[in-house]
C-alpha cells in the first residue's frame, strides 16, 4: 500500500477535520506515514510515496524545499485563496484521494533553483524564486547581475528577483515580471522598485549561471530562497544562482490546465457588464 504524509496549516478551519477525513478515507488503502500540523514541519524519516499539504500556496511552500531535497512527490489541498500550486480544493479531497489511488492523476516536473551564499554554506533549493533585498527597507541600493557572458546591468532599488516559471505567479508577478508557461524552463530576473524606468524584467537561458553582486556603500543585503533568509550579503560579496539537477515532482490531475488556473485565479475573461449588474 502507498505510504502517505500529510502536513497541514493548523490556522486554516477545517484543516484538523481534513485529517481525519483522509484517515478515514485511506483505512485499509494506504498507510499513513505521519502527520504534522506546525509550522516547523518535518518529514518522518523512511519511505513516503506521497506527501499532502492541506493549507494553501504557504503551506505548500512551507513543504516544498524538504520534499525537494528527499525527491518526493507533493499534492496540495487548497484551503487558502489563490491556491496556483495545489491539486485541488478542500471539498473534492476524497474525490481527489481516490483518482490518486486509482491511476487518474500525473506527476509534473518544475523546474528548482539552486543558490549558493557566501561562507561555505550547503547549497539550498527553490521552487519559486531567489530574492536579493535590502537589509534596510528604507534604503534602496545598487546591484550588478551578471550572466557567463559578463554584466547583464547594474540597478538601483529595492532588490532583485531571479524566478522559476513556477515562481513567476508569485514576488515575481506583484513586482511587474511576466506570467511564465511552468513546461517551460528559463530564468526570470525582475527587478524591485528599480529608480530607473529602463529597468526592465529579462528571461535568460535556463543554463546561465547569474550572480548577483553588491556594490559598494550597500548596508547589506538578504538573500532568500522562497522567502526563507540564507545569508546577509556584504558589499562586493556575490551571491550565485543556477538551474538545479534536480526537478520538483508535483501530483495533478491528468486534465489540469495552467492557463485555466490563471482565467480561474486572476479572473481573467470577465464581463464587464456582469459586474455592473
Amino acid at each position: 500500500m502507498k505510504r502517505i504524509f500529510i502536513a497541514g496549516n493548523p490556522e486554516k478551519p477545517g484543516c484538523r477535520e481534513a485529517v481525519r477525513r483522509i484517515t478515514d478515507h485511506l483505512k485499509n488503502r494506504a498507510v499513513i506515514a505521519g502527520t504534522d500540523l506546525s509550522r516547523a514541519v518535518s518529514l518522518p524519516k523512511g519511505h513516503i510515496d506521497l506527501a499532502i499539504s492541506l493549507g494553501g500556496d504557504g503551506t505548500f511552500m512551507n513543504l516544498a524545499h524538504q520534499v525537494a531535497e528527499r525527491d518526493l512527490p507533493i499534492m496540495g489541498i487548497n484551503f487558502g485563496r489563490l491556491g496556483f500550486l495545489t491539486t485541488g480544493m478542500a471539498a473534492d479531497l476524497e474525490a481527489l484521494l481516490d483518482a490518486y489511488l486509482e491511476g487518474r492523476t500525473e506527476e509534473i516536473s518544475r523546474m528548482l533553483l539552486e543558490v549558493e551564499v557566501p561562507g561555505g554554506s550547503p547549497r539550498s533549493l527553490a521552487l519559486n524564486d531567489v530574492v536579493v533585498c535590502s537589509s534596510d527597507l528604507t534604503r534602496v541600493f545598487t546591484l550588478r547581475a551578471l550572466t557567463s557572458l559578463g554584466l547583464l546591468f547594474e540597478m538601483r532599488g529595492d532588490g532583485l528577483i531571479i524566478a522559476t516559471p513556477t515562481g513567476s505567479t508569485a514576488h515575481s508577478l506583484a513586482m511587474g515580471g511576466a506570467l511564465v508557461d511552468p513546461r517551460l524552463e528559463a530564468l526570470q530576473l525582475t527587478p524591485m522598485g528599480a529608480q530607473s524606468m529602463s529597468s526592465r524584467p529579462i528571461v535568460v537561458h535556463p543554463e546561465e549561471l547569474i550572480e548577483v553582486e553588491i556594490s559598494y556603500g550597500t548596508p547589506g543585503a538578504y538573500v532568500l530562497a522562497d522567502g526563507r533568509r540564507l545569508a546577509l550579503l556584504k558589499e562586493r560579496q556575490r551571491v550565485r544562482v543556477c538551474r538545479s539537477v534536480k526537478k520538483f515532482r508535483m501530483v495533478q490531475l491528468k486534465d489540469f490546465q495552467f492557463f485555466h488556473r490563471l482565467r480561474e485565479k486572476l479572473g481573467w475573461n470577465l464581463n464587464p457588464m456582469a459586474r455592473e449588474g
